[in-house]
C-alpha cells in the first residue's frame, strides 16, 4: 500500500533508505556475504554495438567502412572476438567487401560502471581481391576503426535503475567468459 499523508510519505522513505541502507552496509561488511551475477549474451553486445554502425576511417589511399559485426566469446584468455563486414575502398580500385577479425579484452570503468572492447588486435582480414601489397595497410585502417568505435562506444554499462547493478559499481568482483557468456559477477568474499 502506497502511503498518501506527509507522515507516511517520511516515514516510507525513511524505510526504504534504512533498508538500502543495511543491504549496502551488509554487502560491504566482511561478516556478509552476497553474490548477483549479470549474465550476458555475445547477442546482446552485438545488438549494443549495432546501434551505432557504420563507421569509417582511412590511412593514405584505403578506407575502411564496418557496416555490421558479430560478437562471440572465447573462454580461453577470457577474450571477446569481433568479426566485422568490411566494406575497403581503394584509390583507383573498385570497392571490395570482406570480413575480418578483431580480438580483445574486456575493461571495466568502475567511475560510469561502463564495460569496453579493450586493446583490439586484427587477428585476420577475408577480402577478396585484395592486393597483397594492401593487406598491411587494410589492416591497420580496419584496427583503427575498431580503435576508434570501441574506444567511444561502451559493449554494456550498468543501469543505474537496477538496484543490483548500482551496487556492482561498488562491489564488482569479475567480469569472466563463461559457458558461451559475458559474466559479471557483483558481491563480497
Amino acid at each position: 500500500m502506497l502511503p498518501t499523508t506527509r507522515d507516511q510519505v517520511h516515514r516510507f522513505h525513511g524505510k526504504k533508505a534504512s533498508v538500502t541502507g543495511v543491504v549496502l552496509a551488509c554487502a560491504l561488511s566482511a561478516g556478509c556475504s552476497l553474490s548477483y551475477t549479470i549474465s550476458l549474451t555475445a547477442s546482446d553486445i552485438q545488438q549494443t554495438l549495432q546501434r551505432k554502425l557504420p563507421i569509417s576511417k582511412s590511412k593514405l589511399l584505403v578506407t575502411a567502412t564496418v557496416r555490421a559485426l558479430d560478437v562471440e566469446f572465447m573462454e580461453a584468455g577470457n577474450r571477446m572476438l569481433l568479426r566485422p563486414e568490411v566494406d575497403l575502398s581503394i584509390v583507383g580500385q573498385s570497392a571490395l567487401r570482406g570480413r575480418a577479425v578483431v580480438a580483445g579484452q574486456i575493461r571495466y570503468v568502475p567511475e560510469t560502471g561502463e564495460f569496453f572492447f579493450d586493446k583490439p588486435t586484427v587477428a585476420e582480414v577475408a577480402i577478396e581481391g585484395l592486393p597483397g601489397s594492401l593487406r598491411v595497410a587494410a589492416q591497420e585502417v580496419i584496427a583503427r576503426c575498431a580503435e576508434g568505435y570501441l574506444a567511444a562506444a561502451p559493449v554494456y554499462q550498468l543501469k543505474q535503475s537496477d538496484f543490483k547493478q548500482s551496487l556492482a559499481k561498488l562491489v564488482l568482483k569479475s567480469v569472466l567468459i563463461r559457458n558461451g557468456r559475458l559474466e559479471i559477477m557483483v558481491g563480497t568474499p
